[in-house]
């Protein structure tokens, strides 16, 4: 019987070490960093680079017969951010030339800088953005541009800074059709350096929901991009430590007040940004939850302007080096600006000329 049960222990142990090699291998497989090791040895279609010569394009007319070009100014037919006022630029009807939106590239110097494969019938495009100023030539707002079911699309890679001669940041893009099925931006310096000063380089690739991620994003949390908040809120795993930090009561408050209408995006390759009002009561309540696809961080932001209401809870204190980053993603519906302060947010009301 003794020898049975050594046997059995033995069979136990040698399964059970198979099993954990087993699921190491296949976490490794499926990881977002494994991924872009494998699109590293892929045939890309089309790259950049800002080794090429600088050059604009006035207007790029899209494979669906839409196009995109840089406006100036104010304008009445429809609302833009202030800052979009300086320049922006316009996805427009191939039809009839009426703005069909106007994304979120706005900034003093706007520039489409290439087009794929050509500005008559393209399927892809680049734009970079930056405040015009001395300060501003070390780094662009870097843009991609392509086709999707919908139409247009333009999607904010993030914030690069030029990083040494010989390691510049490479642009890579492949098609299926029409569409961009795959994408790798490699060497891209998004501001963050050593404890020497030198830019550390990051990774960053494309996914089916239209947005670029970081390699360093935990891959539990793609299922959140492009959600609505309230997918993150109903989770009970991922809302468990935010739910702790307050009563039942003021979770429901913050739920209610992001039960409409809603949008979602990444920042900096990092951050799931979801922003949403409250259900028939758009500009009375509104708010966001923001997920730190790093460290699995949550935070969730209500506003009531009316009400002088800013509430903001969030299971770490916030870094303004980190996070404010994703600041200017939170729609205040332009009624407030937001900052740092102590670890928690502060939001300032702005004053209506």
């Amino acid at each position: 019987m003794h020898a049975i049960h050594q046997v059995t222990a033995t069979i136990q142990h040698t399964t059970t070490k198979a099993l954990w090699a087993l699921l190491a291998t296949a976490l490794i497989a499926i990881s977002p960093t494994n991924h872009a090791q494998k699109l590293t040895g892929t045939t890309f279609e089309f790259s950049w680079d800002e080794g090429q010569p600088y050059k604009t394009i006035e207007k790029v007319k899209f494979a669906n017969g839409d196009f995109i070009q840089v406006a100036e100014g104010k304008t009445n037919r429809q609302f833009i951010k202030e800052i979009c006022e300086y320049k922006r630029l316009e996805v427009r009807r191939g039809t009839t030339g009426a703005v069909q939106y106007t994304s979120d590239a706005c900034d003093s110097v706007v520039h489409i800088r290439a087009a794929y494969p050509d500005t008559k019938n393209a399927k892809l495009a680049i734009v970079t953005t930056n405040c015009g100023g001395t300060m501003c030539r070390a780094w662009n707002d870097y843009f991609v541009v392509f086709l999707n079911e919908a139409g247009i699309r333009v999607t904010r890679l993030g914030t690069g800074f030029y990083g040494t001669r010989n390691k510049q940041t490479k642009y890579q893009f492949s098609f299926n059709g029409q569409k961009l099925s795959q994408s790798l931006i490699s060497n891209f310096y998004d501001g963050k350096e050593n404890n020497l000063g030198d830019l550390i380089a990051s990774t960053r690739y494309f996914i089916p929901q239209g947005e670029y991620v970081d390699t360093r994003l935990n891959k539990k949390y793609l299922k959140f991009v492009g959600q609505h908040p309230e997918v993150v809120l109903s989770d009970i795993h991922v809302r468990e430590k935010l739910v702790s930090k307050m009563q039942p009561e003021r979770f429901r408050a913050i739920r209610a007040a992001l039960s409409g209408p809603g949008v979602s995006s990444i920042s900096n390759g990092r951050f799931i940004v979801m922003n949403a009002c409250m259900r028939s009561n758009c500009t009375y309540e509104f708010g966001a939850v923001v997920l730190d696809g790093f460290t699995g961080a949550l935070h969730a932001i209500r506003f009531n302007p009316d009400e002088q209401l800013a509430e903001h809870v969030s299971t770490e204190p916030l870094d303004p080096n980190v996070d404010g980053i994703w600041l200017s993603e939170i729609d205040t519906q332009q009624r407030l600006n937001l900052s740092i302060e102590h670890g928690r947010i502060r939001a300032k009301r702005i004053q209506s000329n």
